[in-house]
């Protein structure tokens, strides 16, 4: 008897038969449909499905025979797959390397066989496909053609096998990565260690370590073990003592090593000190930069190599540790930015029931408000309830009409901190519309009592003087006035001109003074607005036959450009027109000499437009973001030169404020500027 030699790639063809994951499989009908099919073909009693193992023939499928194996070293397989063409022996009597076989002189008495290579899909010759005879028999080539089909067919439902379990494969995977990242419970640290014992447990490895390199230095972030011997967050170890230097030195995505004993590089110093015989390992990135490995490593040596999907899964699990890693370290990073800004930021949701909380607030909620984020985080009740019961009302008004526009909100109103009493806050929030109809503010609060109490003694101090002056003022003014219209008598022609002088100067403080009036009684309001629905034209026309004395004097011509007949609004005419007037004295003021300011009023959708429009030096990008302030100038030679208060444009935006329209500009610096009014169109009274 010869006992079959071993095939040149036998470690190779071992692992193929190994990744077919077939030996020592139950029964499958798939394949006891094909020796059936070639015993019934072939006329042949026994048909087989041989797996060549190390030191066995394993039947995955037999047709004819008892026995699911048998040893190697008498198979007739064993001769069969070191060959390509289908292996045939007519008479094992007459055969110098089977007539002694155990398998011919006793059970199950072989006398003929055929067997085709069977291939995986890498071409490597795992077993055959056989039929054995009792008796002498020849082989005609027709016969070993329909071997050869029947053959192919079980390659096929080896390929088909594969693919299943390709997917089946892949589906676990992609399965258990979704276990992982929906996980919720816990803290980071807690949702990691979980992770890596879930991902031990899918590979069949003993630890997992997410390591952390810097410099020279591993050091152990997160772990899981099975082993005996502990292992602790926060180890160090110098890199070159890790098999992730391996990693980092090759510059791969994956690192994969089945027995490290035979793959050559068991001089490594850390299988000198751990042992470790099995190891997979990613690298992690953040921002670009590597942050250290994912590594997954047993004390015993896998029987076949990593797949292909193992492989995929360790990549994909390398990125959720990446972004997990990443979200910690920002919100770390926001936190404390966070602890450190003044006042409280935070989110506000409003549901379509009237339920509202605070999903997120920082710390200073407790400064703000008195109250504890988990308490706003479920009913912001507790919040809603410090604020003072006159401002009430109007806050509540705000948050709905912000929300029914989706326009920013901002309000200024008192809370109750005990033990302090009343304390001023004001807000400032973006919304935006959740599609369960609720509506979420993202924005911050903060604490402006003192500047309030500023802004009042501020006003306060600006409503007494302007009283106190205008008295004097008006009689300076008056007494200016008396002189040169002589009534104590000839002046000479240098007196003349000193007194107009002073006249000139006591009208420009008289302008100061009644625009510091205007606007402190309009921020108090203590301005009533007398408001009918009337065509704007008519304001229009009003305004600039009001300014046209100014524009004379300056050499600037008014144009009424273009006027949309027939717009109605419900306004205050006298204050519109002072709005107005506003206006076209700035671009009167800022117009060069000979110059045109344009006047259009125009439909916009559901409003008017009043649009002045000069060819001046236009606004400065560095005050756009001032120029509706009180006391508000452009810091410019050109600007600081020409005559103004400072408070016309902030007036007109109050004005406009408390009308309900709304008040901005157009500009491109160095082309002039369009300044606008808009006020809510409404049907013409009958």
């Amino acid at each position: 008897m010869r006992t079959p030699e071993f095939p040149p790639d036998e470690a190779h063809r071992l692992s193929a038969l190994d990744e077919l994951a077939l030996l020592d499989t139950p029964p499958e009908e798939r394949y006891d449909r094909l020796t059936r099919l070639a015993a019934c073909a072939l006329n042949a009693p026994i048909a087989l499905v041989s797996l060549v193992d190390r030191e066995r023939q394993w039947f995955k499928s037999r047709h004819g025979l008892d026995a699911p194996e048998t040893a190697r070293d008498i198979s007739f397989c064993g001769h069969a797959i070191l060959r390509e063409e289908t292996f045939v022996i007519e008479n094992a009597l007459n055969d110098e390397r089977f007539h002694d076989n155990p398998l011919v002189t006793g059970d199950p008495s072989i006398r003929f066989y055929a067997g085709a290579p069977l291939h995986d899909r890498h071409g490597y010759r795992v077993g055959t496909l056989c039929i054995i005879d009792r008796k002498p028999r020849s082989f005609s080539e027709e016969e070993e053609a329909i071997l050869r089909d029947l053959a192919n067919l079980v390659e096929r439902e080896f390929s088909i096998g594969a693919l299943r379990d390709y997917y089946d494969d892949r589906n676990r995977a992609l399965n258990v990565l979704t276990e992982i990242a929906m996980d919720s419970s816990g803290d980071a640290n807690q949702r990691a260690t979980r992770a890596l014992e879930i991902a031990c447990e899918y590979l069949g490895l003993e630890t997992g370590i997410v390591s952390r390199i810097t410099e020279h230095a591993y050091t152990i972030h997160w772990h899981h073990t099975r082993q005996a011997e502990p292992i602790e967050n926060g180890t160090t170890l110098p890199v070159d003592q890790t098999y992730c230097s391996l990693l980092l030195e090759s510059g791969d995505k994956l690192l994969a090593i089945q027995h490290m004993e035979k793959s050559g590089l068991s001089n490594h110093p850390c299988y000198g000190n751990f042992g470790l015989e099995t190891y997979l390992a990613a690298p992690i990135w953040i921002d670009g930069e590597i942050f250290g490995t994912v590594n997954f490593s047993s004390r015993e040596p896998r029987s076949r190599p990593f797949t292909a999907t193992e492989e995929m899964f360790v990549t994909l699990f390398a990125d959720w540790v990446a972004d997990t890693l990443y979200r910690i370290q920002h919100t770390e990073t926001l936190n404390k930015l966070v602890t450190q800004a003044p006042g409280m930021l935070y989110q506000y949701r409003l549901w379509p029931d009237g339920h509202s909380s605070f999903p997120y607030t920082s710390p200073g909620i407790q400064d703000i408000y008195g109250i504890d984020p988990e308490e706003a985080a479920a009913d912001a009740t507790g919040a809603i309830d410090r604020v003072h019961p006159d401002d009430l009302p109007g806050l509540l008004d705000s948050i709905e009409a912000s929300a029914e526009s989706l326009s920013q909100w901002q309000h200024r109103y008192r809370v109750r901190l005990e033990p302090d009493g009343w304390r001023w806050v004001e807000g400032l929030a973006q919304p935006e519309s959740l599609p369960d109809g609720s509506t979420l503010w993202h924005g911050y609060i903060t604490n402006v009592d003192e500047r309030q109490k500023i802004d009042e003694m501020k006003n306060q101090f600006i409503s007494t003087v302007s009283h106190e002056l205008r008295t004097p003022l008006t009689s300076i003014s008056g007494s200016l006035g008396l002189i040169m219209g002589g009534a104590t008598g000839p002046i000479n022609e240098k007196t003349e001109q000193m007194l107009d002088i002073a006249r000139r100067n006591s009208k420009q403080l008289r302008r100061l003074i009644d625009d510091l009036l205007d606007i402190e009684k309009l921020i108090s309001g203590n301005v009533s607005f007398d408001l009918s629905v009337e065509k704007l034209d008519r304001a229009v026309i009003a305004a600039i036959e009001e300014i046209e004395p100014m524009a004379d004097k300056r050499g600037v011509k008014i144009r009424l450009n273009q006027v949309a007949q027939n717009l109605y609004a419900e306004y205050d005419s006298g204050k519109l027109i002072q709005a107005l007037t506003n206006l076209l004295s700035n671009a009167i003021k800022f117009s060069p000499e000979s110059g045109v300011v344009d006047v259009c009023l125009v439909r916009a959708g559901s409003k008017a437009r009043l649009e002045v429009t000069d060819r001046g030096p236009g606004v400065p990008n560095s005050f756009r973001d001032r120029i509706f302030q009180k006391f508000a100038q452009a810091n410019s030679t050109s600007s600081r030169s020409k005559e103004g208060t400072g408070l016309g444009l902030s007036i007109t935006k109050e004005i406009m404020s408390q009308m309900g329209g709304n008040v901005g500009f157009e500009s491109h610096e160095g082309k002039g500027a369009t300044f606008w009014l808009e006020l809510a169109l409404v049907q013409a009274p009958d």
